[in-house]
């Protein structure tokens, strides 16, 4: 469903013409950054819940913190694949969270480089302050959709996720 902007006539007036208008509703990236802003704006707000619960981290921290939650112990690479945030991200969000006392690590006994990363016991109460604000947001969001709608939803999002995967893998040119 399209939307119609907020523009008065006489900015659209003002502005420059372009050749090739598109419309932006019909770009998936736009849309899906558009909905993950709304549902981000939605509820209970991260930044909020971070805000109120007293500790100094940030969303990127948060992120560190759920994905340990939910998967375990990670490395720096499985966290940096997982979030799709960069290694120099993760590792100064780490840094942070080790020096709150959240995560510690272990270092591995093959590869003296790898640290495996996981949430404190400090770190795990935290997460569980947090997360039921989250799942409830989550739950109001995907109220909107019927029990059919969210699988479709979730089959086709995990369609779009491989062909992603598959086109990164195909344009990925990392040798010379």
């Amino acid at each position: 469903m399209a939307k119609k902007n907020n523009f008065s006539a006489s900015v659209r007036k003002s502005s420059a013409q372009v050749s090739k208008p598109i419309n932006l509703q019909t770009v998936l990236p736009f849309r899906f950054l558009q909905l993950g802003l709304k549902m981000a704006d939605t509820g209970n707000k991260l930044s909020e819940l971070i805000r109120k619960s007293g500790v100094n981290i940030g969303e990127r921290e948060w992120r560190v913190i759920a994905l340990l939650g939910a998967y375990g112990g990670l490395t720096n690479g499985q966290l940096a694949s997982t979030s799709s945030m960069d290694a120099a991200t993760i590792s100064r969000a780490v840094k942070t969270l080790k020096e709150i006392g959240f995560v510690d690590s272990l270092q591995s006994k093959r590869d003296r480089r790898r640290l495996l990363i996981f949430l404190t016991p400090e770190g795990a109460r935290y997460h569980d302050t947090i997360t039921p604000k989250r799942i409830e947001t989550g739950n109001e969001i995907a109220a909107g959709l019927t029990v059919q709608e969210l699988k479709t939803l979730g089959r086709l999002l995990d369609k779009l996720d491989r062909h992603l995967e598959y086109l990164a893998n195909e344009t990925d040119d990392e040798w010379v």
